[in-house]
């Protein structure tokens, strides 16, 4: 754990401030948005004017969650009381909205991804968290904030899906208690796991196949690797959105310890990178400037994507043989 203040300490700064500007990180996910949208929903129900910050749209995939609240207005609020990372702590996970970031009269950051310096006036860092939204819960709970049933299942969701569904090795005791308090709450448990898990489009259902289709298994079958060009999902009708599952079934292979999927974003590569026991893709993914956990990281690449695969089956290579 890292941090210069506590959740408590971090909770009087915002129940003091009278507007504050959430920043979850880029290409946000289910535990990004959860986290930030159940904040959003405390601090508003105690009468905070505030607003989550965004440089692109919601996935498809969790659109189905109750969010509010969000927009790419950087000048919503024009001089926040306080500014708010949740999910990230560093500047380049939210590249396009650091200027918006240090408008904060104080800035603050709450995560559980590795950071060794923190950022802002004020972080709370616990990268043995399982997800930013247990964080989250914790805040709110401290603070005795009100949180109806759409908070809860907000970041119920973050949870799960930062969680794998409660496979990964982040899930902890304290993850199962925070979930079934978030039940007790209202949260319907089958709800949520068939609009994330059992709700496949066709057209997520093709690029997955034919991922895997290409997928390129090395080191001895402990490395697994595949991509997607824009070309091919074009194809079949998809979006880059139909493929945000397809790296856990390149992990889940038999023999596989380290998997990376890669596919384009803009003019870039956004690379996936997962582990199953002993592997560390935090370091790979820190190789390219990106970050995250030991057994889940991620990083943005510059060039095309088949040479970002190369680059990347090499790490990975290096780092099995290690």
């Amino acid at each position: 754990m890292k941090n210069n203040a506590s959740l408590h300490e971090i909770g009087k700064i915002l129940e003091k401030a009278d507007s504050v500007l959430i920043f979850p990180h880029v290409s946000p996910d289910g535990d990004a948005m959860g986290s930030a949208t159940g904040l959003y929903k405390a601090l508003t129900s105690i009468g905070k004017k505030c607003a989550i910050l965004l440089e692109e749209d919601i996935p498809e995939y969790i659109s189905f969650l109750p969010f509010e609240g969000y927009t790419k207005d950087q000048n919503i609020i024009e001089e926040p009381d306080v500014t708010i990372c949740v999910d990230c702590s560093e500047p380049n996970r939210i590249p396009s909205r650091v200027e918006a970031f240090e408008k904060g009269k104080t800035r603050v950051c709450i995560d559980h991804h590795i950071n060794p310096e923190g950022y802002g006036d004020y972080y709370y860092i616990d990268e043995g968290t399982a997800a930013a939204s247990e964080l989250i819960y914790t805040l709110i709970d401290e603070m005795t904030w009100p949180m109806d049933e759409d908070t809860a299942v907000l970041l119920y969701a973050g949870i799960v899906t930062d969680t794998g569904g409660f496979r990964y090795s982040n899930t902890t005791a304290s993850t199962h208690r925070i979930a079934a308090n978030l039940i007790e709450a209202g949260v319907n448990v089958n709800d949520i796991s068939v609009a994330l898990y059992q709700n496949v489009s066709r057209e997520q259902t093709l690029a997955e196949a034919m991922i895997l289709e290409k997928m390129d298994i090395f080191a001895d079958g402990k490395g697994a690797i595949s991509y997607v060009t824009l070309e091919e999902l074009d194809e079949i009708g998809a979006s880059p959105d139909d493929t945000e599952n397809v790296i856990d079934r390149l992990r889940d292979v038999k023999g596989v310890e380290i998997a990376a999927f890669l596919k384009p974003k803009g003019n870039k590569v956004k690379a996936s990178l997962r582990a199953k026991t002993y592997g560390d893709v935090q370091k790979i993914a820190t190789t390219f400037g990106g970050g995250g956990h030991k057994k889940a990281a991620g990083c943005t690449i510059d060039g095309s994507v088949e040479k970002a695969a190369e680059s990347m089956k090499n790490l990975i290579a290096d780092s099995l043989e290690k």
